[in-house]
């Protein structure tokens, strides 16, 4: 029973079993606080809402009792833990001790975390709100400002298409002092990338992509994974980078500080402890893609520029990179662009029968580009 309730996907929201009153007038209520709605206003809602209450009827259950209950149980259960995957939409159930264990081990990596034995969230608070009172729009500093912060909590999602399921960290950063900031500064950085041509936006865009493609018989196709490639991107450098994107730009100079703000005040909670980032950026942020994204783009043009050996294609979406490379140079090809950063190590991965995973799932990639003139089973194949 179990199994078929979680089959329906961690998205699925079974019918509750009553009406949850009190959290949605709680939530009405911080609304009304929050968006500083008159008095007037203010009663008009919370007539409205009580109406709608007073009227609402729960709609009939969704899921057999027996699946109801297997989900009450795999709750009550503290050995297990039920995880979205790290790729491919699936849920899974793993060991509780097991998943502690492998957190444990990412967070001893002395060269990206710091154990420390004070909560950072009113120093890194502090250091935003002084910020904030540099920025020249008040209207949106005000807006930025953090309101009761919280500390950011890592989790993992298991990578469960590779051996001993490795643990993929996201440090949830919702309600952190630089969560705001971070987002907006995101929006700003975001113009600054994907103009270059091994930009991939999404699976569409791919195959697009792809429609033109002829492969020859010397030719492999080969999938390219940057091994952990949040932890490892090197901020300074990073920052560095980002510094002479906005040199070309009249942005006022405090936005440079509020992105290396973001980027270097990392920190997370773990079972009541707390770490600092000492470097990369954390999954969950919201600069951290973007950041990632600038970096990368910066280490293609060095690669592509510099490489004795030139790829027929090369595209990328955040850290899988899709390329075509001749048979025989395939080798020197991948020793050479494992030369170009110390921190960046590709992983490659050839094609199987004309298969290999690529954006989070196993596309028949040769099949794809000999229907290149047959869009309806191009759209299939995806």
């Amino acid at each position: 029973m179990a199994e078929t309730a979680l089959a329906k996907g961690l998205n699925f929201a079974p019918t509750p079993n009553r009406i949850p009153i009190e959290t949605i007038i709680t939530s009405v209520e911080g609304t009304i606080i929050q968006n500083r709605i008159p008095a007037t206003g203010a009663d008009c809602i919370r007539q409205d809402v009580a109406s709608m209450i007073r009227k609402s009827h729960l709609p009939k259950s969704n899921m057999p009792q027996g699946e109801l209950r297997a989900l009450r149980e795999l709750r009550e259960n503290l050995d297990v833990l039920v995880l979205p995957a790290d790729k491919g939409n699936a849920t899974v159930i793993v060991d509780t001790q097991a998943y502690d264990n492998k957190i444990a081990e990412l967070l001893s990596d002395a060269t990206t975390y710091k154990k420390v034995n004070y909560n950072p969230t009113a120093r890194v608070t502090a250091k935003v709100n002084k910020l904030l009172q540099n920025l020249p729009d008040k209207c949106m500093a005000t807006r930025l400002r953090p309101h009761n912060p919280t500390s950011p909590k890592i989790y993992g999602l298991p990578k469960i298409h590779k051996p001993d399921w490795p643990l993929r960290p996201i440090v949830s950063q919702i309600d952190s002092p630089t969560y705001k900031l971070a987002r907006h500064m995101s929006s700003i950085l975001q113009d600054f990338t994907g103009e270059t041509a091994s930009y991939i936006r999404d699976s569409r865009h791919f195959i697009n992509l792809l429609r033109d493609i002829q492969l020859c018989e010397d030719e492999l196709m080969v999938s390219f994974d940057v091994t952990s490639l949040f932890t490892n991107v090197p901020v300074d450098e990073t920052i560095k980078i980002i510094s002479d994107l906005l040199a070309a730009t009249d942005l006022p100079t405090v936005y440079l500080n509020a992105i290396e703000l973001c980027l270097k005040s990392g920190y997370l909670m773990w079972h009541g402890d707390y770490y600092l980032q000492v470097d990369g950026v954390a999954m969950g942020s919201p600069i951290a893609p973007v950041a990632a994204n600038i970096f990368m783009e910066w280490l293609e043009e060095k690669l592509l520029n510099s490489s004795p050996i030139v790829p027929k294609c090369w595209w990328r979406y955040v850290d899988d990179v899709f390329a075509i490379v001749s048979r025989d140079c395939l080798h020197e090809f991948t020793a050479y662009i494992n030369t170009l950063h110390a921190k960046v190590e590709f992983t490659v991965e050839r094609e199987l029968d004309g298969k290999f995973p690529f954006l989070d799932d196993p596309v028949f990639l040769w099949e794809v580009i000999h229907w290149r003139d047959r869009p309806e089973h191009l759209d299939k194949a995806f």
